[in-house]
């Protein structure tokens, strides 16, 4: 983005798909550029005092796109260290992947990523405000999929025919009246599922018996998710070695170098050479 090529004729999808990369550019390029138009129709970006740096973006006639119409591609002035068109929402989209690795980074941390990455001052209220507004983005994600479990629960009941789902969830008591108090919130909230495949069910339903292997991963959100599992003979060396190989080929060996594995206490995992 710092060597963005300001083209006339460059089409936007929308006034906001424009701000957004003038915004991204003055941000890697270190630039004091700010609106001095924009309203429903025209937007231009200029550059600090004393600088001929512009872009000018025009709506299309019966359409909902804009078009870059005039731009001035040199820049007569120093690089800043704040600027001023950075919002907090363009931040939290920068930010995004990093915060939802890691939830409870301190602000001092995006402070300093933000210093070293654009070379720009951030403060610590625009920091705090920048961490909300993406938990609040990342919280609202995992909304959507909480309302769509429905959904999930019968693409497996279609794809598993004679599987057992069990949704339950939990409603205020307020749900139970005839006449609930205006503005009370009677949406369900999620509670638990209980999901058992057919497959699984007949797997341990032979009368060859089998023994069940699987790997659980923890994430940097505390919350603990099922990796893979495998059905063996007996729970043997062997057995271990085979299923925790395959679990090398899936994740690949330089990343199982550095994860830590807590087994039950079984002595037949102990040993186990899996990078030969």
């Amino acid at each position: 983005m710092k060597e963005y090529k300001w083209e006339v004729g460059t089409m936007y999808v929308d006034r906001n798909a424009f701000k957004e990369c003038v915004t991204s550019y003055a941000v890697h390029s270190g630039r004091g550029i700010w609106f001095s138009k924009c309203d429903s129709h025209r937007c231009k970006a200029v550059c600090k005092e004393g600088c001929k740096w512009f872009a000018y973006c025009h709506k299309m006639k019966r359409e909902d796109s804009w078009q870059l119409t005039s731009c001035y591609k040199k820049h007569t002035c120093s690089k800043a260290t704040k600027i001023g068109i950075m919002s907090s929402q363009w931040l939290s989209k920068a930010f995004m992947k990093k915060i939802c690795e890691n939830p409870k980074i301190k602000l001092r941390s995006l402070i300093k990523k933000a210093h070293s990455k654009w070379n720009v001052d951030l403060t610590m209220t625009k920091a705090a405000r920048v961490k909300q507004q993406a938990l609040d983005e990342i919280n609202g994600t995992y909304g959507e999929q909480y309302r769509r479990i429905h959904d999930y629960a019968a693409e497996l009941l279609r794809s598993n025919p004679g599987s057992t789902v069990q949704i339950q969830v939990e409603r205020p008591p307020e749900f139970e009246l005839e006449t609930p108090p205006p503005g009370t919130d009677l949406r369900p909230q999620f509670q638990r599922i209980y999901i058992c495949l057919e497959a699984c069910k007949r797997s341990f339903m032979t009368p060859y018996g089998g023994q069940l292997l699987t790997a659980i991963g923890w994430d940097p959100n505390d919350q603990i998710l099922p990796i893979a599992y495998a059905v063996v003979e007996a729970e043997t060396k062997d057995s271990w070695r085979w299923f925790l190989l395959n679990l090398c080929d899936d994740l690949g060996v330089d990343k199982i170098r550095w994860c830590t594995f807590m087994s039950d206490q079984q002595k037949v995992t102990l040993n186990l050479n899996l990078c030969n």
